[in-house]
């Protein structure tokens, strides 16, 4: 499985450059979260701790839908990380007035707003991850960036207290239906 998403990922970002230079102006290429996570997406990812070093290798599906009774998108994030561990983060998410989003994950709760910044979408959190809970949980700040219309590209740093502990990045690629 690892194997194929990193094939997958290593043939998205070669094609990427020439398909968007091809078909889209940069100024297209606004990351909507809305958009973006309906329907499913596969990539991989890299986690890497403080000093840079790789900890761990992970394929990423989402599976997303757009519910229309409630206005919200709701997408699945599923992690399969290499050493076996599997992490599941449930989100929903709303847009909201001047490029904000209000969004809530299972684990990470309610109340939690996203941006846009530029052509890019950033959002912080703090989500509970193993052991660390309450006031130990770290703070993760991600930015989602396309790189084509099929391609995003993800840098999530985590930290607690202010102090880096590490980052994830990675790269999600829309899957036609």
């Amino acid at each position: 499985m690892a194997d194929s998403a990193v094939a997958l990922t290593l043939e998205a970002l070669a094609a990427a450059p020439e398909t968007a230079a091809r078909s889209h102006p940069p100024a297209a290429l606004a990351f909507e979260p809305e958009t973006f996570f309906l329907g499913r997406t596969e990539g991989a990812g890299v986690l890497r701790d403080m000093i840079g070093r790789i900890v761990r290798r992970c394929h990423i599906t989402t599976e997303g839908g757009y519910n229309a009774a409630q206005g919200v998108l709701r997408f699945d994030e599923v992690f399969a990380f290499d050493d076996g561990e599997v992490d599941v983060w449930r989100w929903v998410m709303q847009p909201g007035r001047e490029g904000r989003y209000i969004a809530a994950e299972v684990k990470a709760g309610a109340g939690i707003t996203g941006e846009r910044q530029g052509d890019d979408y950033v959002i912080a959190f703090r989500r509970p991850v193993g052991r660390a809970r309450g006031a130990f949980a770290p703070s993760f700040r991600s930015r989602f960036t396309l790189l084509s219309p099929e391609l995003a590209v993800k840098r999530a740093n985590v930290s607690l207290f202010g102090v880096p502990l590490g980052a994830l990045t990675a790269v999600h690629r829309r899957i036609p239906d």
